[in-house]
């Protein structure tokens, strides 16, 4: 449109000039055609002069809060940007959901702005976002230049908020498969021996468990329900799963809520735990998460979860995937969480 209402106006000045062959016609007529190149030499030397760069390549949120990705650009040259426009795509996986959105700024000379994309998370999501484009105008809108085409990427991820209640669930599965009633006693101890399959103690029992591990001689002794506990391996181990594979945001978020905080209040507890996790997610490199990795069957791998950072990092590979739940894995005590409480 610039463009345009310019060759009008450059029009109208060689008619004027050819009706009134004066000075004025014919200063009038070199301004409007040396203006153009003008303006042309000081967006070629602002173009060369503009500096951009991603103020934090990776930023993490919990959901439900605000996340935000900033972008500064510097006008390091003596002539003003009036018109600066961004052009940002922002890609949500799983879902892979695409947006594309323009953001317009003006640039004095000589300063650096900081461009902030809010992104809203009310879902667990890893997002990629990646300015296009930067594009330029001289002061009329007449000529244009775009940078930094696709250089510029920010990744966000909105991870699940730890949930206290889910805490009450680790400790029973602590209870279930971490500890053990003697025969002899009420006491609760802990024990490690024994082939998988043995029965290596006792407990009361919780719902859930099999009616076939019920030991009758010890519930009428103490006059509860008792259940045998099977030794699982020398050594007790925690790998929970969840099917993360529903098309419903709700539900998955729920899921995936669930198995980082039952996960986390385990390990809490100085369980050792583990998150089942396809194979394929190894591209996203756990070694430069700080993961404790174990290679698993059926496909599936299993990263440790000890402290809060191990929490963080896994819940980064877990938000942007979908997949479904692990198959049991020998060695491991197997908990699928994908089901409702």
């Amino acid at each position: 449109m610039s463009r345009f209402l310019y060759i009008l106006i450059l029009i109208g000045g060689a008619a004027f000039y050819l009706l009134f062959a004066d000075t004025l016609s014919f200063v009038l007529l070199i301004s409007l055609i040396i203006l153009p190149v003008i303006l042309l030499v000081e967006l070629i030397i602002s173009s060369a002069f503009l500096k951009c760069s991603v103020k934090t390549g990776r930023v993490t949120a919990f959901r439900g809060e605000p996340c935000e990705a900033a972008f500064c650009i510097s006008n390091n040259s003596v002539f003003p940007l009036p018109n600066t426009k961004l052009r940002i795509k922002t890609v949500c996986y799983p879902s892979g959901e695409t947006s594309f959105s323009t953001v317009n700024i003006p640039l004095p000379a000589l300063r650096t702005e900081t461009v902030t994309v809010t992104l809203g998370s009310e879902h667990c999501c890893r997002a990629e976002i990646t300015v296009e484009s930067v594009k330029i105008y001289d002061l009329l809108r007449i000529f244009s230049a775009r940078r930094f085409k696709r250089k510029m990427k920010c990744t966000a991820y909105i991870i699940p908020k730890l949930k206290e209640n889910y805490a009450e669930e680790a400790r029973e599965l602590l209870s279930r498969f971490g500890t053990e009633m003697s025969e002899d006693s009420e006491t609760v101890r802990e024990r490690g021996n024994g082939a998988p399959g043995d029965v290596c103690g006792f407990r009361e029992f919780l719902p859930g468990d099999r009616l076939s591990l019920m030991h009758y001689k010890l519930s009428a002794r103490f006059d509860k329900d008792i259940v045998k506990i099977l030794n699982v391996s020398g050594e007790t181990r925690f790998l929970l799963t969840a099917d993360l594979t529903s098309e419903d945001n709700d539900k998955r978020d729920n899921a995936l809520e669930r198995l980082m905080s039952v996960a986390y209040y385990l390990a809490l507890q100085n369980a050792e735990v583990y998150a089942a996790v396809p194979s394929h997610i190894d591209q996203f490199s756990h070694s430069s998460e700080g993961l404790e990795v174990l290679t698993g069957e059926n496909g599936f791998s299993a990263v440790r979860i000890k402290d809060g950072s191990d929490y963080f990092a896994a819940a980064r590979l877990f938000c942007g995937e979908s997949f479904p739940a692990a198959e049991g894995i020998r060695g491991f005590i197997n908990h699928d969480l994908s089901c409702e409480r």
